[in-house]
C-alpha cells in the first residue's frame, strides 16, 4: 500500500462525510483511509455508520474505522493521529482534518510521482476560509515558492522544489497536516504527535520530522481546502481551551526546539520564538489581572531576547499597566 490517510473525527458527522468524500475521490487508489472516531457522543453514531457503510460499499477492505471510548474532552488530535498511523500500512501516511477537504482529486498521483525519488516529506499548501470567506494573506508555506523562485531556484518539471531546512526557517509559516505527506517510518522513528501538546501540536510535528529529514519536497499547489473554527463555538480544539492553555503549548513547542532539534537553525527559531511566546503569555496574564505572573514571564521574555519593545513591555507589566 502506497499512502495510508488518517482522518481523526468527533461529533461532526456532516461535515466527515464531506471530509470522506474528497480522500475517496482521490484518482489515485493504491491507499487505504483510517478513520478514528475519537469517542462521539452516542447521537451521532447512527450518521456515522450510514456514511462509513456507503463508503465501504466503494472501497471495502481499504476502509478501516476505529472507535474511541468517550472523554469528556476526547483524547486529543494528536492521540487519535498517532493511534490512526499505528494500524497504517502505507509507505507514506497523510492526514485530513474532519472539517476540512482535499480540493484536487489529483493530489494523490502528484505525491506519488514526486515521492518515486524516495524523499521523506511532500508539503503542498491550502486555501484558508472563515465564516465561509477566503483569507487572502499568505499563510503556511504560501511566501516559499514565490521566494525560491526570486532567488533563482526552479522547480521540476512537476512544480516540485527540492527544499532544505534553511529554505523553509525562511519561511513564516509552516505546513499544515491536511497538506503534508510523510514516510511512515520517519513519523514512527521521532515517536509521532506529542500527545501532551494540545494546540500546535501539528507545529511541533513539523519541526521534528524536518529535523530529521533527509529529502524533503515543497508543491506549491493548494490541494486543500481549511475552514479556521469559528471562535464562537467550542466543537474544535483551537476553541475550546483558553488563551492562557493556548499560549503555554505554544511555550512547550518552542522549549522543545530550542532545546532538543539538532539542526542549530530550528534551535535559534525555538529560542527567537520563546521570547515572542513568555511576552503573549505575560500579556494574557495581565488581562486576567495576573500582575505578578504577567512581570514574571515579561522578565522572561526580555531576558531571553533584549530589546526596545521588550523593555517597554516589562516597564509596563512591573508598573502594572
Amino acid at each position: 500500500m502506497r499512502f495510508s490517510i488518517i482522518i481523526p473525527t468527533r461529533d461532526r458527522p456532516a461535515l466527515f462525510a464531506q471530509t470522506l468524500a474528497s480522500v475517496q475521490s482521490q484518482a489515485f487508489n493504491q491507499l487505504e483511509i483510517i478513520v478514528v472516531n475519537d469517542g462521539s457522543h452516542a447521537d451521532h453514531l447512527p450518521d456515522y455508520e450510514a456514511i462509513v457503510a456507503t463508503a465501504i460499499a466503494q472501497m471495502g477492505a481499504r476502509l478501516r474505522v476505529f472507535h474511541l471510548i468517550r472523554r469528556p474532552n476526547g483524547h486529543g488530535p494528536s492521540y487519535a493521529l498517532n493511534f490512526g498511523v499505528s494500524q497504517a500500512v502505507g509507505d507514506y501516511v497523510g492526514f485530513l482534518d474532519d472539517d476540512d477537504v482535499w480540493l484536487e482529486t489529483n493530489h494523490l498521483t502528484r505525491a506519488d510521482a514526486a515521492l518515486i525519488g524516495d524523499a521523506d516529506l511532500y508539503m503542498s499548501n491550502q486555501r484558508a476560509y472563515s465564516l465561509g470567506h477566503e483569507i487572502s494573506e499568505q499563510l503556511w508555506l504560501g511566501s516559499l515558492a514565490p521566494r525560491l523562485a526570486a532567488e533563482g531556484r526552479a522547480p521540476d518539471v512537476d512544480g516540485n522544489f527540492t527544499v532544505t531546512v534553511h529554505d523553509l526557517m525562511k519561511t513564516p509559516g509552516f505546513c499544515h497536516l491536511n497538506a503534508m505527506i510523510v514516510r511512515r517510518k520517519l513519523f514512527e522513528s521521532i515517536g509521532g504527535l506529542d500527545e501532551t501538546i494540545r494546540w500546535e501540536g501539528d507545529r511541533d510535528l513539523y519541526l521534528r520530522l524536518i529535523d530529521a529529514a533527509l529529502t524533503m519536497l515543497h508543491n506549491p499547489r493548494e490541494i486543500a481546502r481549511h475552514n479556521i473554527p469559528d471562535p464562537a463555538k467550542s466543537a474544535n480544539m483551537t476553541t475550546a481551551i483558553t488563551d492562557l492553555q493556548k499560549r503555554l503549548s505554544q511555550l512547550r513547542v518552542v522549549d522543545k526546539a530550542a532545546t532538543l532539534a539538532k539542526n542549530p537553525v530550528i534551535r535559534a527559531h525555538g529560542r527567537e520564538h520563546r521570547s515572542h511566546v513568555m511576552a503573549k503569555v505575560a500579556a494574557t496574564l495581565a488581562l486576567e489581572g495576573d500582575r505578578r505572573g504577567a512581570r514574571a514571564y515579561a522578565c522572561s521574555a526580555f531576558a531571553s531576547r533584549p530589546s526596545l519593545g521588550g523593555l517597554v513591555a516589562l516597564l509596563r507589566h512591573s508598573l502594572g499597566r
